[in-house]
C-alpha cells in the first residue's frame, strides 16, 4: 500500500464528520436541556375531554392526570425521546466499533498484538474524544 491523496481526503473527511458530530451532540444537549424542562411542566389542555363525551375539558386542576396523558403534545416528546435512546444506542454501537476497530489497524501498523477488548475501554492508546 502506498500514500496517495486519497488518505489524505479520507481522514480529513472523517475529521470533518467528527467535527460534525461534536456539533450535532451539542445541539442535542441543548434539546434534552429544553425536554426535561417540557416533560416537567404541566401539559396543555386537550381540545376534548377523555371520556369521549366531546365536551371540553376544563383548564381547572380537577382532571391533570388524564390531560397530562391526552396531550398530543407530550405524546409527540414521549416518542421522539423513545426514538432518540434507540438511535443513540445504535450510533454508540457504531462509534465504538469503528474506533476499536481503527485502534486494531494503527497497533498492527505499529507492530503491536492488537487488544481485542469486550468493554468500554477499547485499546491500548486509550483514545478519548479530544483525540479523534
Amino acid at each position: 500500500m502506498t500514500y496517495s491523496l486519497e488518505h489524505v481526503r479520507e481522514v480529513q473527511h472523517l475529521t470533518t464528520l467528527v467535527d460534525a458530530i461534536r456539533r450535532d451532540l451539542a445541539e442535542m444537549e441543548q434539546l434534552l436541556t429544553a425536554y426535561d424542562d417540557a416533560v416537567t411542566m404541566p401539559g396543555r389542555t386537550p381540545d376534548v375531554d377523555a371520556d369521549g363525551t366531546g365536551r371540553k375539558a376544563d383548564s381547572g386542576p380537577s382532571r391533570p392526570t388524564e390531560r397530562t396523558a391526552l396531550d398530543e403534545a407530550r405524546v409527540a416528546l414521549q416518542h421522539e425521546l423513545d426514538t432518540g435512546v434507540k438511535h443513540m444506542t445504535r450510533a454508540r454501537a457504531y462509534v465504538l466499533g469503528t474506533t476499536a476497530a481503527m485502534d486494531r489497524a494503527l497497533c498492527l501498523w505499529e507492530g503491536e498484538e492488537p487488544v481485542l477488548s469486550t468493554g468500554e475501554s477499547h485499546d491500548r492508546h486509550h483514545w478519548t474524544a479530544a483525540d479523534a
